[in-house]
């Protein structure tokens, strides 16, 4: 069964009653695709960053915050800046920065990140707190390097099982993303459990490697059927699913403070050759075009 009859977009908590491990399914259609495209990445690229949309999805779905959740991967690699928000309520939007000559060099996404750090932050506004967690890129994909954070940590060991690429959909190649993570519920390490403990993590971890990239990735196969097929054996039981969307926050509000923060003479050099100011949002691609009177009005309205 899918959520709202639909497999696509979502988070989906479960639980595996047999050996009391909790998990979270992340099925990513129309709101990765939207925001591949919108960019025209380089293939490599555009895999990458869906790994980081999927990874950030599994995160935030195990905390509880009201905010925005952000994984930021910072490198000296061909791509040197990703970034994926998750807010409370499931809207995503994400970029990447990257070196395109040296993508052009290079085939697959290995080494496309070189040495770096990736950091988790979660942003509950001014009335909040904010957390930040700063591992350093280690491993030979995302998967590792979130493993390996989770190890340095002390938190619990982690089981994660992540894809990423274009399925044939409605006639055209789209981009779809999919993953599965999955955590103890007790407040324990493996290093703690006992034998039975270790038995079920042992054989969970082998039917989650049984998962592969096109059951992950499938447009019709719904996310309950996909863990029932996997852990039908383990008593899986499901939770309220969040949907998930595609929502950038900038609005032209919001960039024309930015720019009453630059003085005049800056303001005057970034302008085109026809004398308009474009500012292009580096998440969604929108542009916001200001003319030479509208960029006139913005100081005077804050001289009045």
């Amino acid at each position: 069964m899918s959520f709202h009859g639909v497999a696509d977009d979502l988070l989906r908590p479960f639980q595996l009653e047999r050996s009391a491990l909790r998990g979270r399914l992340v099925r990513l259609g129309a709101t990765l695709d939207q925001v591949l495209t919108r960019h025209d990445y380089p293939a490599p690229v555009a895999h990458l960053l869906g790994e980081l949309f999927v990874l950030a999805a599994a995160l935030a779905g195990g905390l509880r915050f009201k905010g925005t959740f952000s994984l930021q991967a910072k490198s000296d690699g061909p791509v040197s800046l990703m970034i994926a928000d998750y807010t409370h309520d499931g809207a995503m939007r994400g970029y990447a920065t990257f070196d395109p000559d040296a993508i052009t060099a290079r085939s697959g996404t290995g080494g496309l990140l070189g040495q770096g750090r990736l950091a988790l932050t979660v942003d509950q506004g001014e009335r909040g707190t904010t957390y930040q967690s700063i591992v350093e890129l280690t491993g030979a994909n995302l998967t590792e390097c979130m493993q390996a954070y989770f190890r340095q940590s002390d938190q619990l060991k982690t089981g994660l099982k992540i894809a990423v690429g274009r399925v044939v959909e409605n006639g055209g190649r789209r981009w779809r993303g999919g993953g599965l993570m999955v955590q103890r519920l007790a407040d324990q390490t493996v290093d703690e459990f006992d034998e039975q403990q270790q038995d079920d993590w042992h054989r969970t971890m082998l039917l989650l490697g049984t998962a592969t990239d096109a059951e992950l990735l499938a447009p019709g196969l719904p996310p309950d059927d996909l863990l029932y097929r996997l852990f039908h054996e383990e008593g899986v039981r499901v939770f309220e699913p969040q949907s998930l969307t595609f929502g950038c926050r900038c609005t032209r509000e919001r960039v024309e403070a930015l720019l009453r923060s630059f003085p005049d003479a800056e303001l005057e050099a970034m302008k085109q050759d026809d004398g308009e100011l474009v500012v292009t949002c580096q998440f969604c691609s929108a542009g916001f075009h200001f003319d030479e009177n509208q960029l006139a009005g913005l100081h005077a309205r804050v001289a009045h």
